[in-house]
């Protein structure tokens, strides 16, 4: 069984069961604050018992995948790991202390699920489909599935650390414009004029950070899926080489999975939330309507609206997160690409990384460079919040 989830819930996936092991593994270092009380709604995180002793890595372990479990399809894959992990503990000495940490972290476990659901997810499955507006300008399904819009409810959500979606909208809009002095319609040539002189090394960018979970391929009357990481999994990979590289202990680098996911999380929303308040129409359908009937982005164009750019305002959102904890000029190799047929790539940064996460939206075709531009910002703000929410006031 293979899970798909969209790069909206896939950071959810990512962020509640990195909270529930980093509330576990914390206790074992007194410079890691908890997270409750700063945290949208999490107001508690329960205490172990008094008098009883408590391995925290176990329970953080245990806990970790009682959430995850709940989250994901393939549920018997954390039964299974859990099953061999509790009996590879049994065979060790002080099996009070272990049965104490295993009963610990499903304890946590169910706080942070009691948590989980009532962030609005549950319902906004049952919301309607989003409806196509004949406005001029307006989002279109594109090829090759025309299909419908991804989430365009999910700025429903609850966020982490958000006081609402639109808290950090762009000052600055991209508007629909045919007229060709305008701002639209300049940035749309533009993306034209690179799609048609696109080199070796743009495409190989674009096709480096597609991080399309469910690439569409059709063949006659052959229709089939290729299943990818998604664009928050690809900076929870980062920071996994980061934390690796750097040698950090458990609990540093729980906080580094965790500040990440967190950051990644509240910039779906609120790119989510710009998305579908602006609607604004992708590139290919656009210059195929007024400009080439045969142009083509060089990746696929993901279904739904294009202001802002989700990929931009995650990637500069989890960079400023990394950039906070492992510093401004951190150089690093990603390897993240290579289980899909990708070489590696060296940054001197971890926004080197997004500038050309951003940029490679708009070698694709599937963005113009004047939301690139926009998205970096919303993106940084956002993380800036979290940083400042989560770390920066211990």
């Amino acid at each position: 069984m293979i899970d798909f989830f969209t790069p909206p819930v896939a950071s959810r996936i990512y962020s509640y069961p990195n909270i529930a092991f980093y509330e576990c593994i914390r206790q074992d270092d007194p410079s890691l604050p908890s997270l409750a009380g700063k945290l949208n709604g999490l107001k508690v995180i329960p205490e172990a018992p008094k008098n009883s002793e408590v391995d925290h890595f176990i329970a953080a372990c245990v806990c970790f995948s009682f959430v995850a479990q709940n989250l994901v399809g393939s549920e018997y894959k954390f039964d299974d790991w859990r099953k061999s992990f509790v009996d590879s503990l049994m065979l060790k000495d002080n099996n009070d202390i272990i049965k104490n940490s295993l009963v610990y972290g499903r304890t946590v476990a169910d706080s942070i699920l009691l948590w989980s659901k009532k962030d609005n997810y549950g319902p906004s499955r049952g919301m309607p489909r989003f409806s196509i507006s004949s406005q001029a300008g307006t989002w279109q399904p594109t090829p090759a599935d025309y299909a419908p819009a991804i989430e365009p409810h999910w700025n429903t959500i609850r966020p982490y650390t958000l006081s609402s979606p639109s808290q950090f909208s762009p000052k600055e809009k991209l508007v629909y414009s045919r007229k060709k002095n305008s701002m639209f319609y300049k940035t749309m040539m533009e993306v034209y004029k690179i799609g048609i002189n696109l080199d070796t090394t743009k495409k190989l960018i674009a096709h480096y950070w597609d991080d399309n979970p469910n690439v569409s391929v059709n063949l006659g009357h052959l229709n089939y899926f290729i299943h990818k990481i998604s664009p928050g999994g690809h900076w929870i990979m980062i920071t996994q080489q980061a934390c690796k590289e750097k040698n950090e202990s458990v609990g540093r680098s729980s906080l580094a999975y965790t500040l990440t996911s967190i950051a990644l999380f509240d910039a779906f929303i609120c790119s989510w939330d710009e998305k579908f308040k602006t609607n604004l129409i992708r590139p290919i359908t656009v210059i195929n309507q007024f400009v080439d009937k045969n142009w083509q982005p060089y990746i696929q164009t993901p279904p739904f609206p294009e202001f802002t750019s989700g990929h931009a305002v995650i990637s500069n959102s989890a960079a400023t997160i990394l950039t906070g904890l492992f510093g401004d000029n951190y150089e690093f190799t990603d390897k993240t690409e290579i289980p899909f047929g990708n070489d590696t790539r060296h940054f001197k940064s971890f926004y080197d990384a997004a500038w050309e996460v951003t940029w490679s939206r708009v070698y694709g075709g599937i963005h113009y460079p004047e939301t690139a531009r926009i998205s970096i910002v919303q993106g940084k703000e956002i993380g800036n919040h979290v940083l400042k929410t989560l770390y920066l006031q211990r």
